[in-house]
């Protein structure tokens, strides 16, 4: 299964989950039926990040489901993860690390050890 049927599959399972129409959706989103197909379909696959947000709000995504759906939309997209690309654009220090990491080659081993540093 493509990266874009996951993305676009993935919304139209939560609205379904929902018992909620296409229609109904799209109209809730601002959006067109066909765009709303299109989506989910793994037709068209860049949707704005406001757009998400909304989808997210409206779908009644929790935080794991939203970053998820998130992360499927970088898959398909080719770009970083909206919330993330926020966070990294608000923190010039989280820049610095990911460059530094990046140049020592951090391996997996080194990020699962950050984060449960992190964690703690």
């Amino acid at each position: 299964m493509n990266n874009n049927h996951n993305f676009g599959q993935f919304i139209s399972e939560k609205r379904l989950k929902l018992s909620m129409e296409s229609q109904e959706l799209a109209q809730a989103l601002g959006i067109s039926n066909a765009y709303l197909s299109q989506l989910e379909k793994g037709i068209r696959t860049h949707p704005s990040a406001e757009l998400l947000d909304k989808i997210a709000k409206i779908l009644c995504l929790n935080k794991a489901e939203t970053e998820i759906m998130y992360d499927l939309y970088a898959e398909v997209s080719g770009q970083i993860s909206p919330d993330i690309a926020e966070y990294v654009a608000e923190n010039k220090i989280v820049r610095q690390a990911l460059r530094a990491a990046r140049d020592a080659d951090a391996a997996d081993e080194t990020w699962k050890q950050f984060i449960e540093q992190l964690k703690k």
